[in-house]
């Protein structure tokens, strides 16, 4: 293990990353800085954990690959996987569930998405909510067009957490196995009688999506982050990634005081209550940045690993810049 150093006197054993805008640019390209201090890490014994929103099938490869990882924690805590596709536990929504949901926000014009077994659907005025920042729709005709259009207004107006979800969607509209655009998620729903891992919420206005969150509140059922002005991510109760790594040391039996999470959006605050040690992205939201022990370097500058070879510099009693 890494340790002791002076944000973690009891070491490191365990290291948690977010994927986008943490250890992920773009969405699919892993530094290699970053793979290097994480095998680094695990060559002194550490193990590394993915802790993202996505699903599995929405992981890049080398990613989960066990070269790379030990384990992953996907949909927000809904399921945690070895890196041979097994799964370790898991927490779901009920389609039942899922439905009344949507029934209750059906008046606010939301677009849905939604990670059905190892299925990922994608409604398309969801991805118009997410780019343009208002009710224009995107059509199948010319998906990409309507999204540059839409993304170069944000990115005029410089909404930085909706450009994330901008970079995202164009990257969905490319063909994918297990990722499809639909018109609507519900049929998708209706027919299945698997749990539902998470499902996300898109709305037309800021004020849509705050009227959605007391609805789902109300509701009682769900866990709600809320990761842009128009977006937010359901889990079922009591599912969060925080619960889920707190779930995977209690398996592993290593002490949450030795572990160390990296994150960059409010999706990842509950890594910070779980960890013995949790590390905001330069990039990251404020609010994140303010829950955290420490900040490092963007992850355009590497800077997980930045952070990890601090640390090991630190512990090896090295100076290091």
């Amino acid at each position: 293990m890494i340790g002791p150093t002076k944000l973690c006197p009891k070491g490191i054993a365990l290291i948690f990353v977010d994927l986008d805008d943490t250890v992920l640019v773009d969405g699919t390209k892993i530094m290699p800085r970053v793979v290097d201090a994480l095998n680094l890490a695990r060559e002194r014994g550490c193990m590394a954990c993915v802790a993202s929103g996505r699903a599995l099938h929405m992981v890049p490869q080398m990613v989960r690959e066990p070269r790379t990882m030990d384990y992953l924690i996907c949909s927000n805590g809904a399921r945690v996987h070895d890196t041979i596709g097994g799964v370790l536990y898991e927490s779901l929504m009920t389609p039942q569930q899922v439905l009344e949901a949507m029934d209750q926000l059906d008046p606010l014009e939301p677009g849905w998405n939604a990670f059905v077994g190892d299925q990922s659907y994608f409604e398309w005025r969801g991805l118009s909510y997410l780019v343009t920042g208002h009710r224009e729709r995107l059509t199948q005709s010319d998906p990409r067009k309507a999204l540059h259009t839409g993304a170069g207004l944000l990115l005029r107006d410089a909404a930085r957490n909706v450009r994330k979800v901008a970079r995202f969607g164009k990257r969905v509209l490319f063909k994918r196995d297990n990722m499809m655009q639909v018109k609507r998620v519900r049929p998708y729903i209706e027919a299945t009688d698997e749990g539902i891992a998470k499902v996300g919420c898109s709305l037309p206005s800021p004020e849509a999506c705050e009227r959605a969150m007391d609805i789902l509140d109300y509701l009682g059922d769900f866990e709600v982050a809320r990761m842009s002005p128009f977006e937010l991510e359901i889990t079922a109760k009591g599912t969060t990634k925080g619960v889920a790594a707190r779930w995977l040391m209690d398996y592993l039996d290593i002490d949450p005081e030795c572990s160390v999470a990296f994150g960059d959006s409010e999706n990842d605050a509950t890594l910070a209550d779980a960890c013995g040690t949790f590390v905001a992205m330069e990039n990251g939201d404020d609010r994140i940045k303010q829950l955290a022990d420490d900040v490092c370097e963007s992850v355009y500058d590497d800077g997980v690993a930045r952070w990890l070879e601090r640390a090991m510099a630190e512990a090896d009693g090295a100076n290091h810049v």
